[in-house]
Order: C-alpha cells, then sequence, then structure tokens
C-alpha cells in the first residue's frame, strides 16, 4: 500500500488543527498508560495510507486544504477533497528546448510544402 510521507501528514495534520482545533484533534486522541496519544499516531498512519493515492499529486492535497469545509473532515472525507483537485497536465515534451535549428528546419520543411502544392496545382489537382 502506498503511503505519503509522515512529514506530510504532519503538515496536513498542523494545518487542520489550527483551523479547526479540537474539533479535528479531539476525534483521534486516545492515551495510553504511558501518557504516549496512539489514537493520533494511529490517525496519522491511516491517513498516510489513504492520502496514498496523491503520493505523485501534492497539488491535490494542497487544494483540498484550500478548499476545507466548516465542519473537520475525516481521513475519507478530505481524500473526496483531493479527488476535487484539477487534472494535473504534463507537457509531453518534458526537456526540450527549441534550437535555431528546428526553427530553420520547420522554415526549409515549409517551403518543400509551398513547392508540393503549386506542382499540384500545376496539374489541376488543386484550384
Amino acid at each position: 500500500m502506498q503511503t505519503i510521507p509522515a512529514s506530510w501528514v504532519d503538515r496536513i495534520f498542523a494545518r487542520l488543527q489550527g483551523i479547526y482545533g479540537r474539533e479535528f484533534t479531539g476525534q483521534f486522541s486516545v492515551i495510553d498508560n504511558n501518557g504516549n496519544d496512539i489514537g493520533m499516531e494511529n490517525a496519522k498512519t491511516v491517513w498516510g495510507q489513504e492520502l496514498g493515492c496523491f503520493a505523485l499529486n501534492p497539488d491535490a492535497i494542497s487544494f483540498a486544504l484550500l478548499n476545507l469545509p466548516d465542519r473537520a473532515p475525516n481521513a475519507i472525507k478530505f481524500k473526496e477533497l483531493c479527488r476535487l483537485a484539477p487534472r494535473p497536465t504534463v507537457d509531453v515534451r518534458m526537456g526540450y528546448s527549441k534550437t535555431d535549428v528546428d526553427d530553420k528546419a520547420a522554415k526549409e520543411n515549409l517551403e518543400r510544402i509551398k513547392d508540393m502544392m503549386k506542382t499540384i496545382k500545376g496539374l489541376h489537382l488543386i484550384k
């Protein structure tokens, strides 16, 4: 199962705690006999797993954080918010940069096409 990094979950929780306060953190807190908040740690693990499908699309998580509802979301509701994010676009030519050679080749090809069109017009195939 894919998960998002724990540091992402920590930042998400910090933001949601800052906005919703105890409404958010109170739904997770379970203190064990040693004083450790095992409920919060469990919640962070589950959120990391639930949001794992966005590991390659952190913009979806950012979108959700910018479009929060009035009430504190649980992991499932937050994931639904992430799914509402606009789809990322990918530049097919990643890493490609045009050169002067490309411009020259394009101009030469255009001239060849124009010459072919003149020939076709001369044969009366195109008017």
